[in-house]
């Protein structure tokens, strides 16, 4: 192997760990990474027995389930239509581009001759797909849960945006974005009568906890969140109180 080559694959794993740091996920076997940016072009060029369409089958099925999964979570108050929505937002072909260009797929996603001017948006997508469907091979559906997680939620990555998020969707979205769980709330006390009841709930987050007020459980559970959200603070992977 002459110097060229030897700079070129050494090139080529610092992309392939670079794209894996940007994805969150470092696989154990590279073998089904590398089968997932292999365009069926360049598997037919270079005559190959398999390209990524197998994965990209069932990354497509594992991203529609765990979306649907972490959006219900997140959006604990949201409506079947409302989550249908956010679904399809979500998985559709131009937010898994958007995801493809932040995790810099172009620099690692192999292409046969055919397509070395010309890369339609569309393989992108079934690429991300397929690295998608690679993870749950490698790592199971909990690797799965983490690294879409990481594209909705994450830093520098993230395409949920968190404006209209109530307190409580707020609270939920930290945590998962950092892999904390869920919030824990209860019910300490409902007094008043009962035309006008007033609850008390706390909140636990890490093993502390905070607590809020009000006139029905909801709302008592959202002032409990905003207490959380403004008394602590995420650091080195702990909830702490500021």
């Amino acid at each position: 192997m002459d110097e060229f080559q030897i700079n070129e694959f050494q090139t080529n794993e610092f992309q392939l760990k670079e794209f894996q740091a940007k994805l969150g996920y470092f696989f154990r076997n590279e073998t089904l990474l590398e089968t997932a940016l292999c365009h069926a072009s360049y598997a037919h060029d270079h005559n190959l027995p398999e390209s990524n369409e197998r994965l990209e089958f069932l990354g497509d099925a594992v991203l529609g389930l765990v979306v649907s999964h972490v959006l219900y979570e997140a959006r604990p108050d949201a409506a079947e239509g409302e989550l249908s929505n956010y679904r399809v937002e979500f998985v559709c072909r131009g937010a898994l581009v958007r995801w493809a260009e932040k995790l810099g797929l172009d620099k690692v996603l192999r292409k046969g001759k055919s397509l070395k001017n010309h890369t339609p948006p569309s393989l992108f997508a079934d690429a991300v797909e397929a690295v998608l469907g690679a993870v749950y091979l490698d790592g199971g559906y909990d690797a799965a849960v983490r690294t879409i997680r990481r594209y909705l939620f994450g830093s520098g990555t993230a395409l949920l945006d968190d404006k209209d998020l109530d307190a409580k969707s707020k609270l939920q979205v930290l945590l998962q974005s950092k892999d904390m769980g869920l919030p824990q709330y209860e019910t300490l006390s409902v007094t008043g009568p009962s035309h006008s009841p007033l609850f008390s709930v706390r909140v636990r987050v890490a093993g502390k906890s905070w607590s809020g007020t009000g006139a029905s459980r909801k709302t008592a559970e959202l002032a409990a969140a905003a207490a959380a959200l403004e008394g602590g603070e995420l650091k080195d992977g702990e909830f702490e109180i500021l």
